[in-house]
């Protein structure tokens, strides 16, 4: 039994509060309970006081208190609260205001609690070094590369992703009622039923699209509806009108533009069977790529070294013999660098 008829001297309240908080969430009292609740709450108007201070406490207990689990046994709290001691200050309005105070602030806070929960995105992230893939609830297939963070929620209308960080391809169920939406930075991709894959490399977005089609889009300022992006070459022309199976769209994510080019489709999943695959590659974007399997870094020391090209197959995560090949082939020099590898133009 907690507490007792005539709390001894110097006992301190605040605890017997917060027990008692904790015993009415667990539910009903018993009988000898009961008595003694009521007791303590008779014995001294601090009592009640404290109990009020240890429900607001309770109610603040954390973000994990939201959790749908929880909410029962909080309601069922509540509820066993108001109605064990609503005769008992019924005589004593400012009681009751207090008290039906601390209610409306739990209930604002269940329901702001349960809408951030249901609204919280599923994480799906690798490591350095990993790959993974994830099938989801709708039926859709996600490839993510290493070093890859996507966002997910599955709606009623929709299925919202947004790429946090690296590549991943996504194999989409069919579904025209639920748009695929695949946010990179402010560019987003929608499609209803389609393989497609979308990479953030030097602050830029690689669409390469495999089957079916998708509309490319910029979100712009908040409030604004995205418009699709067009050509940078002819901006009337929307890009995805020439974004066919076999092409790849970048886009520059502070441009509202993009460009077209032909893609190597096995060349350009080569990563899903642990190989990297670079022809005419800027140095910069390939040691990007690199860099997503080892926790070794390279880094580039200078700007003209950034702008090289590179070409070969490398084995992902094998970074000394992509290092070696590019001393062979490009006029640069080869450093260490607190552990890391440092590649500096040789001029």
């Amino acid at each position: 039994m907690i507490g007792s008829a005539a709390p001894d001297e110097g006992q301190d309240r605040l605890e017997q509060a917060g027990q008692w908080c904790m015993r009415l969430a667990e539910g009903a009292l018993s009988g000898g309970e009961q008595q003694a609740f009521d007791v303590w709450i008779a014995a001294d108007p601090r009592n009640l006081s404290a109990l009020e201070n240890a429900v607001k406490v309770w109610h603040r207990f954390g973000e994990a208190s939201t959790a749908p689990e929880f909410i029962p046994i909080r309601e069922r709290a509540l509820a066993a609260y108001r109605r064990r001691n609503r005769a008992r200050w019924a005589h004593d309005a400012g009681a009751l205001r207090r008290l039906m105070a601390i209610a409306a602030c739990f209930l604002a806070l269940l329901i702001g609690g349960a809408y951030w929960w249901a609204n919280q995105p599923i994480v799906y992230r690798t490591a350095v070094g990993e790959r993974r893939i994830v099938m989801l609830d709708d039926g859709s297939r996600l490839s993510l590369d290493a070093a890859t963070a996507v966002e997910v929620r599955l709606r009623g209308d929709r299925r919202d992703l947004k790429l946090v960080a690296g590549r991943a391809k996504f194999d989409v169920a069919k579904n025209p009622l639920k748009p695929f939406s695949v946010m990179a930075g402010d560019k987003m991709v929608v499609a209803t039923g389609t393989s497609f894959s979308v990479e953030l490399v030097r602050r830029r977005m690689h669409v390469i699209l495999y089957e079916g089609q998708v509309a490319v889009l910029d979100r712009g300022p908040d409030g604004v509806e995205p418009e699709p992006l067009r050509l940078a070459a002819a901006k009337s022309i929307p890009a995805e009108r020439l974004l066919k199976p076999g092409r790849e769209l970048i886009s520059d994510l502070s441009r509202p533009t993009a460009s077209v080019v032909a893609a190597d489709l096995s060349r350009s999943l080569a990563w899903e069977s642990g190989q990297l695959t670079f022809i005419d590659e800027p140095l910069a974007s390939a040691v990007e790529r690199v860099n997503r399997y080892s926790a070794r870094k390279v880094e580039l020391a200078d700007p003209a070294a950034a702008a090289m090209q590179v070409n070969g197959v490398f084995n992902a995560g094998d970074v000394e013999a992509f290092v070696v090949g590019v001393r062979e082939i490009l006029p640069v020099r080869i450093r260490d660098r607190s552990g890391n590898i440092l590649i500096a133009s040789a001029q």
